[in-house]
């Protein structure tokens, strides 16, 4: 980690963030660049000395197209180089950010004090081209990792001016699991650390626990139309208007499998829907007071075109009616209340936000 490649503030503890990835030639490379030039921007570098590097599994070369696709956006990482990944590296670092699921499963054994954390982002070098734009993956990857970045910075600067700073070290826990079936039911005991000193006594709370799921706001950029899935949900049962919700795609995330992965897959099943692009949102808690579900909301591009009918899986007794509606009436479904569900209520609101540069960016 040479002084050439540090961003320099003495006096201040350190902020030192490692990406990670196979061969340091393309994603790694690009999320180095955006972080020296976001950390920049931030608050963060007037309360941290930050440090920013990158390092392979295996060096393969900087990849002279992730070159030129941040050079379009006025960053130069011409003069990075592809580093081979050492323990050194890594316990130098307060972050490491894998990349790719590869880097992710073989990275070195990383210490209990450094924090870390994983962006399964496709490799744009090994993307399938159909319509012979070979920059248009490298496009969407730097497009991913900087709406990531951001996130990533977003959130520090929360934490550091608005959180007590506690962590996964200041609760104890122990579990026991009392019914397994569709879901999962624990019985856990715990103790956590208090705001104002001390710890408190240990409680007991029931935790539901699910996998981590993904869902979809389907969104045809050209036609300005949102398809949306019609289906049964048992948790509605109680609903006045009965449990039928109109909602976007969704799916659990299974073992092995890409955030992004189960985003086309599940478009796919449930609405015959292919993805062209893929915008991640958020990640939320839906319900943290007493389940574990995780969902990772996603824009996906698709084109709506031959629409329509009903999907889903038998085996998985789903029923799905899907229903292509213009980006008006789908925020008329909102405001009346019949889009309710909250997952999918957040991704309409971040439509709203941002469809005219999604417009822009997916029309071009």
């Amino acid at each position: 980690m040479s002084d050439a490649k540090n961003l320099i503030a003495a006096g201040k503890p350190r902020l030192s963030l490692l990406f990670v990835c196979t061969g340091n030639a393309c994603r790694s490379q690009i999320a180095e660049g955006w972080a020296r030039v976001l950390l920049l921007q931030s608050k963060l570098v007037d309360q941290f000395d930050v440090q920013v590097a990158s390092a392979g599994l295996e060096t393969h070369g900087l990849n002279p197209n992730a070159v030129r696709v941040m050079a379009d956006i006025d960053v130069d990482i011409s003069a990075h180089t592809s580093d081979l990944l050492s323990d050194k590296l890594v316990a130098q670092a307060d972050w490491v950010i894998t990349l790719c699921h590869h880097a992710d499963q073989y990275c070195p054994d990383i210490p209990a004090e450094v924090k870390r954390l994983h962006w399964g982002l496709v490799d744009p070098a090994k993307a399938e081209v159909t319509e012979g734009d070979v920059m248009e993956p490298f496009r969407q990857t730097r497009e991913e990792v900087k709406q990531l970045m951001e996130q990533w910075i977003t959130e520090l600067e929360v934490k550091v001016s608005c959180s007590a700073g506690f962590t996964v070290d200041d609760v104890q826990v122990s579990r026991e699991t009392v019914y397994k079936g569709f879901m999962q039911l624990q019985q856990v005991q715990v103790k956590h650390r208090l705001f104002e000193g001390g710890w408190s006594e240990t409680f007991q709370r029931e935790l539901l626990v699910r996998d981590q799921a993904v869902m979809v706001l389907l969104y045809d950029p050209a036609r300005d139309a949102v398809v949306l899935i019609e289906q049964f949900r048992i948790g509605a049962l109680e609903d006045k208007h009965g449990p039928w919700l109109l909602e976007m795609v969704a799916g659990v995330v299974e073992p092995g499998e890409s955030l992004e992965g189960v985003a086309k897959r599940e478009s796919l099943e449930e609405a015959g829907c292919e993805v062209q692009a893929l915008e991640r949102v958020t990640t939320v808690w839906t319900s943290p007071g007493g389940s574990s579900e995780k969902i990772t909301l996603f824009c996906g591009k698709v084109d709506s075109s031959d629409v329509g009918g009903v999907h889903g899986l038998v085996e998985e007794h789903e029923n799905i009616y899907v229903r292509v509606v213009s980006y008006e009436m789908a925020l008329q479904a909102l405001a009346a209340g019949i889009i309710r569900d909250a997952t999918s209520t957040i991704a309409m609101q971040w439509l709203q936000l941002n469809r005219d540069d999604l417009r822009k960016r997916w029309n071009g």
